[in-house]
């Protein structure tokens, strides 16, 4: 397995660029955090494959269980950072964007959702599973689910509804909304940790999302800081790194605030390695861009080729899900961005 690790570092490493003395103006453009997602989703990607497959204690696949193991949750931090900063600069450049967030963000989540459980729901029909009809009703809310993952379906509607409510009040004032925003963002964690306990996943990175938000405020007083300075971009990077490090060593032991941190620490460590060191290509900018039918789909494969044994042979098990989902994805993508553009959910709105 580890030969797939090795394959995705070529990937980053093709193409790649770095800058000493002046940063990249471009470091957080749709491109090059669109690479940034497509190297995550690959890592979720590995990640779920994993679970279907036995473990192999060999010395030479040990590195690939240690990588994922150390990753953990922290790579999906980026999808919800990148996703804050962006609806962040919607609502400061748009006009009437806050409006738009129903029909243009909330509703094509729930569309595009509700379509990939419809085909989990075929599958597990076709493999001869029966789903009770309130597991089926259920898994189109993301209260359940068919197989797919749905945790992060479920936090991003919660977040774009918060969205939603505190900007249709707040309008343009950014600094008070995003202060309103990021305290019922707390509760929202607070209220799923009641609800899913130890089923930590569910919240631990969504204060991604809000301090994504924050970072599109901040970014022209950041930028004038670091990005043409390179001791201090030197000096913070080093001081994000080391607590990064810092928390990653104490989060093992079960304190799930410690990860939370964490994991807002190595959003903004991402961030500040991308202002030099640009990994960006046409390939991770493909799985950038189909990261929801990536992320969602990836499973299908998986259960199809776990029922028939694959599972046995863990390479060909692997190749064949990674090749299966990437063609999903791609149809996927097509199908509904012809379906959004047919319900006019594609509307572009002109910037002020």
């Amino acid at each position: 397995m580890i030969i797939y690790l090795i394959v995705l570092a070529a990937i980053c490493l093709y193409g790649i660029r770095c800058k000493g003395k002046n940063g990249f103006e471009d470091y957080m453009s749709p491109q090059k955090t669109g690479s940034i997602k497509g190297i995550f989703v690959v890592i979720v990607l590995y990640s779920h494959i994993r679970q279907y497959i036995a473990y192999d204690p060999s010395p030479f696949n040990a590195p690939f269980q240690k990588f994922l193991w150390e990753v953990g949750q922290l790579m999906v931090v980026a999808f919800l950072f990148y996703s804050g900063y962006g609806v962040a600069l919607g609502l400061k450049n748009k006009d009437g964007y806050a409006k738009t967030l129903p029909k243009s963000r909330i509703l094509k989540v729930f569309i595009h959702f509700d379509i990939a459980v419809l085909l989990f729901w075929v599958t597990g029909l076709i493999l001869g599973k029966n789903y009770p009809v309130k597991r089926v009703l259920l898994s189109l809310i993301g209260m359940d689910a068919l197989g797919n993952s749905v945790w992060f379906i479920f936090d991003i509607i919660i977040l774009y509804f918060i969205t939603f409510v505190v900007f249709a009040v707040a309008k343009k004032h950014m600094i008070a909304g995003t202060a309103v925003l990021t305290l019922l963002t707390v509760g929202a964690t607070a209220g799923i940790y009641l609800w899913k306990g130890e089923q930590n996943w569910w919240y631990d990175t969504i204060m991604c999302f809000p301090l994504g938000m924050w970072y599109a405020l901040a970014k022209p007083r950041i930028d004038k800081a670091l990005l043409h300075h390179p001791v201090k971009w030197a000096i913070t990077t080093a001081i994000t790194l080391a607590a990064f490090l810092a928390l990653h060593h104490f989060s093992d032991g079960g304190y799930r605030i410690i990860f939370i941190i964490e994991s807002l620490v190595f959003a903004l460590l991402v961030s500040f390695i991308s202002m030099r060191l640009s990994i960006n290509n046409g390939i991770l900018q493909w799985f950038g861009k189909r990261v929801f039918g990536i992320y969602i789909l990836q499973r299908i494969p998986m259960m199809i080729l776990y029922h028939y044994g694959a599972q046995k042979n863990p390479f060909l098990f692997a190749a064949v899900s990674f090749a299966a989902t990437i063609v999903m994805a791609e149809i996927f993508e097509r199908a509904t961005d012809k379906l959004d553009n047919a319900l006019g959910l594609n509307k572009k709105r002109k910037n002020k």
